[in-house]
């Protein structure tokens, strides 16, 4: 009875078990002890073991509302099916909602999973008896993680028209190219020419004076 007093009146009562004890005298000699111990019940139980009790059921609750939230804002911002994020989509063809929407559809994917359960497994087609058998071995790569078709043809053309600038730079070096070659042999030719007339030159010369010594 002792305990269950305890507990029951004194976590009730705001000032702790000394509000329901019997009120001692100060010229009682226990008087200083009961007043240590109605402080120590107050501190201890009142303050501190109760707002730690409170303080984890507020922080497990803030956590369960953080994760809540987090889970939410990755539900927005990433498909279910593949997990690509929403600024993979940004200045493609196909929009993020678009692709959650149509290509990616997470309830077409769940009727397609009713439709293999329920459909008789003699009237499978290719594609469902592959997905029937990845189920049956809980095996999901057959989902399409991290890719899309929308991505894959964009960054064939992306990758088309790289190719084709650089093919296009690559021709317009090669014509660079020529015409600096045509300019250097055109170079080439004109300076063999000048050595050739400066050699013409020199083998002809000016006709030297003749002086002769007049004979007595």
């Amino acid at each position: 009875m002792c305990i269950i007093t305890v507990l029951n009146q004194g976590l009730r009562n705001g000032g702790g078990v000394g509000d329901i004890l019997r009120r001692p005298s100060n010229q009682e000699p226990l008087f200083a002890a009961r007043v240590v111990y109605d402080l120590l019940f107050f501190f201890v139980v009142i303050i501190i073991v109760l707002n730690l009790i409170f303080g984890v059921i507020i922080d497990t609750f803030a956590d369960l509302r953080s994760e809540k939230q987090r889970k939410e804002e990755i539900l927005k911002t990433t498909c279910f099916i593949c997990g690509l994020e929403r600024d993979k989509f940004d200045n493609k063809t196909v929009s993020f909602e678009e692709h959650i929407k149509s290509e990616h559809n997470m309830w077409h994917y769940l009727y397609f999973l009713v439709l293999v359960r329920v459909k008789d497994p003699t009237e499978y087609t290719g594609p469902e008896s592959y997905v029937a058998q990845m189920i049956a071995e809980k095996n999901l790569e057959w989902f399409p993680r991290m890719r899309a078709m929308s991505l894959v043809s964009s960054e064939g053309d992306n990758e088309q028209n790289e190719m084709r600038s650089l093919q296009e730079k690559l021709d317009s070096t090669i014509t660079l190219v020529m015409q600096l070659s045509g300019q250097l042999s055109e170079l080439k030719e004109q300076m063999t020419e000048q050595r050739k007339n400066k050699q013409r030159l020199g083998f002809l010369g000016p006709p030297q004076p003749n002086h002769h010594v007049p004979s007595h």
